[in-house]
């Protein structure tokens, strides 16, 4: 079975306040959408998030997100939505879209960062690539680093 990617998406205090508003943690036990719109570990997060933010003064917290709560945010927050404290439904929805983004194709940036993952099996194969130059017989009368 394929493990569910998840990814990281930061939101202010104010954020994390209207996700609780509309993420919801329980439904009937016989509901069977594909996506559904309640998500009991999510609001788990949110409610952690913010006794965190109310006990330690943080301003913003990192909530881990699946396809499916990314769905269930896009289904439940909408872009004209504002709460007193000051959150805005549309800076959410973009955070999201970009996660979902980030989930299909991978993250991007004017600086091209990689995520974890990425980067940790770039650095395996840099390794094996450069285990594989420093061999050495190579057949060639070269200095393996004469190389790149």
């Amino acid at each position: 079975m394929k493990e569910e990617e998840l990814i990281n998406i930061q939101f202010t205090e104010a954020e994390i306040w209207m996700l609780h508003a509309f993420v919801r943690h329980d439904r009937e036990s016989n509901n069977r959408d594909r996506y559904p719109i309640v998500s009991t570990e999510l609001n788990r997060q949110i409610v952690f998030a913010l006794l965190a933010c109310a006990n330690s003064d943080i301003k913003e917290y990192n909530l881990l997100f699946s396809e499916a709560d990314l769905l269930l945010l896009d289904w439940c927050i909408r872009d004209d939505m504002k709460s007193p404290a000051g959150a805005n439904g549309k800076e959410i929805l973009l955070k999201t879209f970009q996660a979902r983004s980030d989930l299909i194709y991978g993250p991007t940036s004017e600086h091209q960062d990689i995520d974890y993952k990425t980067a940790i099996s770039r650095k395996t194969i840099r390794a094996v690539e450069e285990e594989d130059h420093a061999k050495p017989d190579n057949g060639t009368d070269e200095d393996p680093d004469d190389h790149p």
